[in-house]
This record gives C-alpha cells, structure tokens and sequence, in this order.
C-alpha cells in the first residue's frame, strides 16, 4: 500500500486535512444553533476521526512500523492545524472555542 516514508508523510497530510476540514466546515455550519446541537457535532466530529484513525491503522495492519507511525503522526499534526484556530462566525462576529 505505503511505498515509503514520504508517501506515508503525505497520505496522513492528505487525509489529515480532509477530516480537519470537513471538521471545521461541520462545526461552522452549526455555530448558531444550539449548545446540544454544537456540541453534538462536535462529539461526532470526535468520535469519527477516531474511527478513521482505526480504520487506517487496520488498513496499513500489514506495513512496517516506519510506515504506519509517520501517517498516523503526520494524520494527527495536520488535524490539529485545523483546530488551532478558533471559529468565528462570519454574519455575526461570534467567536466560539471549540
């Protein structure tokens, strides 16, 4: 599957900013509603990337060890870029933390 180390660097940042983004762009959608609903989300948001990580983990079962743990490195860094950064909504100027 993995073909080396900087493959496996650039699948985790690739699949790494895809959830990060879809992330963001799932919690952005629900800044207005409801704390249950916000929170909601984001309790999904955080059980789907562990679902993803294990997925990926199961899937790269059969790899080297200096293949799986750059992808699971370089999956988690980029997932935390996105949430770095504090939402804000831009209709309103509300800023949540989330």
């Amino acid at each position: 599957m993995a073909y080396g180390i900087w493959t496996a660097v650039l699948g985790g940042a690739a699949a790494g900013a895809f959830n990060g983004a879809l992330a963001r762009w799932s919690l952005r959608r629900t800044l207005n509603s409801g704390d249950a609903v916000f929170y909601s989300v984001f309790a999904g948001g955080i059980l789907y990337r562990l679902a993803f990580l294990a997925g990926s983990v199961w899937l790269l079962r059969d790899e080297k060890y200096i293949i799986i743990i750059p992808f699971i490195a370089a999956l988690i860094a980029v997932q935390l870029v996105f949430e770095a950064v504090p939402l804000k909504d831009r209709r309103n100027g509300i800023k949540r933390n989330s």
